[in-house]
C-alpha cells in the first residue's frame, strides 16, 4: 500500500505542479485549461506536505533505493523548470545590470521564480533524505558519507548530481555479488573455462512445473521486442530527425511525439528488467547491440544539430540564449534516449554477474561504458563478444566432458 501510495502522490505533485497558470505562462500552454492561480497554490502546498508525509512516514520502510530513485524521479521531471529559472536569471542579469538604481527591480522580477524553484528541490530532496536515514542505519552507508551526500541534497544544482550518486549507490549495493577473484575475471589471463553458477531464474526454471507461476513462452520474447520496436519506430517518426530530413510519411507532432517517446521508453525499460531472467546474457547483449545500430543514424543526426547550435555560441548575443537553453536540454534528450537503448544490456550485465560468468569489476566497467556517450556502442560490442566467447567455451567444455 505505501508503494502505491508514493507514486500516486510523486505523480500528483508533477501533474498539479505543470498544470498551474504561473507555468502555463512561463511555458505559453495553448489549447490547455490550466488551473487558477489561488486553487494552484492550495493543490501545491498540499501535495506538497503529502509527499514529505510519505517520505519520512508512510514510506519510512520501503527499501532506501526505492527512495533514491523517487527523489531521482522528481528532479529529472521538474529540471525543466530550472533550466527555466535559471535561464531567466541570466536574462534579468542582463537587462538589469548590478547598478544601486535597477538592482531592486530586478530582484523583484526574479524572487517569483527563485521562490517557484524552492518547494520543488525541497520536496524532491526529502525522498533522498529518507534514503540516506535509511540506509545509514541500515550500515549500508557509514555517517560521514551520508553528511555528504544530505548536504548536496541542500545546496542548488548540487542536489541533482547528489541525487545521482546516492541512487547509483544504493542500487549498486543493492545488487551487488560476491566478488571474485583475478582469476575469475573473463578478461584476466590466467582465466581459462568460465564456471556459470545457477542464480535465482535458473533454480526457479528448474523447479516442477506445479510448484512455480508458469509464463506464455511467447511474451518473454515478444514484449521486449516490441516495446523496443516501437521505441525505434517512434524515434524515426517525430522529433529533430524529421525537423531537418523531412521523410515521405507521416510523422508525429512535436508534443506528441515526446509523449509517444516517453511511453515506449517506459515500456522497454520494464519489460527488458522484468523478463531478463527468460534469456541467457547473450541473447540481451545481442539485443542491446541491434538496438544501438538501429538507432545509429538517429545519434548522427543529433550530433550534426549539436554542433550547428554549438556554433551559435560564436554568433551575436540574441542568439546565445536560446543556444543556452536548446542545446542543454537537446544533450539531456539524446542522452536518455542512448540510456534507453542500453537496458537490454545493463540486463545482460546483471544476468551474467549473478550467474558469475563476470566479476563484479569487469561488470562495473562495461555498466560504465554502456552509460558514456559514444563509447556505449563499444562497450556493446565488448559486452556481446565477452558473452558469445564465454558462452562457445562453456558449449565445448560440455561436449569435452560428454
Amino acid at each position: 500500500m505505501s508503494k502505491i501510495l508514493r507514486i500516486a502522490l510523486a505523480i500528483a505533485f508533477i501533474i498539479v505542479f505543470y498544470t498551474g497558470e504561473l507555468v502555463g505562462i512561463m511555458f505559453d500552454y495553448q489549447g490547455i485549461n490550466v488551473v487558477p492561480t489561488p486553487t494552484w497554490i492550495l493543490l501545491l502546498f498540499a501535495t506538497c506536505a503529502a509527499n514529505v508525509a510519505s517520505a519520512f512516514w508512510i514510506s519510512r520502510a520501503d527499501p532506501p533505493r526505492n527512495l533514491a530513485f523517487w527523489g531521482l524521479f522528481l528532479k529529472v521531471c521538474f529540471l525543466p523548470i530550472f533550466l527555466a529559472d535559471f535561464y531567466i536569471f541570466v536574462l534579468m542579469r542582463s537587462w538589469f545590470p548590478p547598478s544601486p538604481e535597477v538592482s531592486p527591480l530586478g530582484f523583484f522580477l526574479i524572487a517569483p521564480y527563485v521562490v517557484l524553484s524552492c518547494p520543488l528541490m525541497i520536496v524532491s530532496s526529502c525522498y533522498g533524505f529518507a534514503a540516506i536515514d535509511r540506509a545509514r542505519d541500515e550500515q549500508l552507508i557509514s555517517p560521514e558519507r551520508a553528511r555528504k551526500y544530505k548536504w548536496g541534497l541542500a545546496l542548488p544544482i548540487a542536489d541533482l548530481v547528489a541525487a545521482i550518486w546516492l541512487y547509483a549507490r544504493l542500487r549498486r549495493l543493492d545488487g551487488t555479488a560476491p566478488t571474485c577473484t583475478p582469476d575469475d575475471d573473463p578478461l584476466s589471463p590466467a582465466h581459462t573455462t568460465p564456471q556459470p553458477v545457477a542464480d535465482i531464474d535458473d533454480i526457479l526454471a528448474t523447479r516442477p512445473a506445479q510448484t512455480r507461476r508458469a509464463i506464455p513462452h511467447p511474451w518473454p520474447t515478444v514484449l521486449p521486442l516490441a516495446a523496443s520496436l516501437c521505441f525505434i519506430i517512434a524515434s524515426y517518426a517525430g522529433g529533430p530527425v524529421t525537423m531537418i530530413f523531412p521523410p515521405p510519411y507521416p510523422t508525429l507532432r512535436i508534443d506528441v511525439w515526446f509523449l509517444v517517446m516517453f511511453v515506449c521508453a517506459l515500456a522497454t525499460i520494464v519489460s527488458a528488467d522484468a523478463f531478463k531472467g527468460a534469456h541467457n546474457p547473450k541473447t540481451l547483449a545481442l539485443w542491446c547491440l541491434v538496438f544501438k545500430l538501429a538507432l545509429l543514424p538517429f545519434f548522427l543526426t543529433m550530433t550534426l544539430i549539436v554542433l550547428v547550435l554549438g556554433s551559435y555560441f560564436f554568433a551575436p548575443r540574441g542568439l546565445i540564449f536560446v543556444t543556452f537553453i536548446m542545446l542543454p536540454l537537446l544533450l539531456l534528450g539524446t542522452y536518455c534516449i542512448m540510456r534507453v537503448t542500453s537496458s537490454h544490456g545493463s540486463a545482460a550485465i546483471s544476468r551474467a554477474r549473478n550467474q558469475r560468468l563476470v566479476c563484479r569489476e569487469t561488470a562495473n566497467k562495461l555498466q560504465r561504458g554502456l552509460a558514456t556517450p559514444i563509447a556505449d556502442l563499444i562497450s556493446s560490442i565488448r559486452l556481446y563478444a565477452l558473452l558469445r566467447r564465454l558462452d562457445d567455451a562453456s558449449e565445448t567444455t560440455t561436449s569435452e566432458t560428454l
